[in-house]
């Protein structure tokens, strides 16, 4: 990573913070803390790269690989913060404890428990070893400027990867970087915390940045991923709304967009954006079925990944364009609802969406609370860590990748890096 440092973090650039106070965990020079530290960036390249990857259980959709990278991260920083303890306040341990319980419970409860306990574990162990790995490791300014050139150079090797494939094959190979896109856009625009800081630094960080997400956006129009062109477009006018871009940038950044948005939607076939399109009236029709199995099943719900064509027996089609044949055999084929709330809703009941959401609203207002009152000292200013997580929220809305260890890892990751108390500053 050295021509990291020197051509986009130089000595003497400006952008050195001053220090934290001590986080109250570990100490960050103990051997125990350095094995957590590099378990943490092994896992995070797996995760970005997924690579290696081997098939630990034959005919198991859920990648138990990248778990197992997760689960042993998570291991090595609960034993560095041993000392310190994990936890802020005894109500954030309670939280955490019941959502793992819950999440587990439900697996257990289901009615195919072997795949539906090791979804939810592995989901479990990439959340947690992402946040807590950022909480407790990344609680110094060294740490955290380590990690934004592993960062930003994982996203080179992302973007290296991907123009390669494009420009061997005309396409994008998905094994290369991605088992679909969805799951890559999104682990990208996660990603774009780290350019995003660069744009609080020197005249040349700022252009580093900006082709940064210059050329993932060009990456983007080629997936054919409507979302994956639309949300930066929304990041970039949360930026306005922060006060952190001027409009008239905006409307320059939007105006040379255009002629790429046009030609992209030019280019879209025509079921992508046909009424009968099947991601349509499967998004559509899944919000009244997955009421109508959440009020069957509110408590632990039916497992993440558990078929649902037998709830159709008792239930009556509400979008005009399908047939509940069709609507049957796409719930054949996708399994879950393209939703991650629904998801939550109907696979582990009421008690644990409604615990989880309660958890994310309150670390964002601590985020936005940050955002108002911020301090020129943070290495990695609220809105670079907000950004990302509004695009990623706005995903959960249209696709299930928060089931994805990649994007579950990284998206908790930029929670844990949330500074709270309105200081920017991130303590363990």
């Amino acid at each position: 990573m050295r021509w990291i440092e020197n051509v986009i973090f130089p000595p003497n650039s400006g952008a050195q913070p001053q220090d934290y106070p001590d986080s109250g965990v570990a100490d960050k020079t103990s051997p125990v803390h350095k094995v957590a530290w590099v378990f943490f960036c092994l896992t995070s390249l797996q995760l970005a790269f997924l690579q290696p990857s081997i098939i630990l259980l034959p005919g198991e959709r859920t990648n138990l690989f990248s778990g197992l990278f997760c689960i042993v991260s998570l291991a090595a920083t609960v034993w560095a913060a041993r000392k310190g303890g994990l936890f802020r306040n005894r109500g954030e341990a309670v939280i955490c404890l019941l959502l793992a319980v819950l999440l587990l419970l439900s697996g257990f409860a289901s009615a195919q428990p072997q795949v539906n306990t090791l979804r939810g574990l592995v989901l479990l162990v990439s959340g947690l070893g992402g946040f807590w790995g950022a909480r407790v490791l990344l609680a110094t300014p060294a740490r955290q400027r380590s990690f934004l050139k592993l960062s930003l150079l994982m996203l080179s090797g992302i973007l290296l990867a991907a123009m390669i494939s494009y420009a061997v094959s005309g396409r994008l190979i998905g094994k290369v970087l991605d088992p679909n896109y969805h799951p890559l856009a999104t682990k990208i625009m996660l990603l774009w915390f780290a350019p995003l800081t660069l744009f609080w630094g020197t005249a040349r960080q700022k252009i580093i940045g900006a082709i940064f997400i210059g050329l993932s956006y060009l990456l983007f129009s080629v997936t054919q991923l409507r979302s994956a062109m639309v949300l930066p477009l929304i990041m970039g006018l949360l930026a306005v709304f922060w006060g952190r871009l001027r409009l008239r940038y905006f409307l320059v950044i939007l105006l040379a967009a255009s002629a790429i948005l046009f030609s992209f939607f030019r280019h879209l076939p025509y079921y992508k954006i046909a009424k009968e399109h099947e991601p349509a009236y499967y998004r559509v029709e899944n919000i009244p079925l997955c009421w109508h199995i959440a009020v069957q099943h509110p408590w632990l719900g039916i497992g993440l990944l558990t078929p649902r064509q037998e709830f159709l027996k008792d239930y009556e089609i509400k979008y005009p364009f399908v047939t509940k044949e069709q609507f049957s055999d796409s719930l054949r084929a996708i399994k879950v609802a393209d939703n991650m709330f629904l998801t939550f809703m109907v696979g582990v009941g009421f008690p644990f969406l409604l615990l989880y959401s309660f958890a994310l609203i309150k670390l964002l207002s601590a985020l936005t609370g940050s955002i108002r009152k911020e301090q020129p000292a943070a290495l990695i200013p609220p809105l670079a860590i907000f950004l990302p997580l509004a695009a990623a929220l706005l995903s959960f809305f249209f696709y299930d990748i928060l089931l994805h260890p990649q994007v579950c890892w990284f998206f908790h990751l930029l929670l844990g890096l949330i500074p709270t108390n309105g200081k920017s500053k991130i303590r363990g």
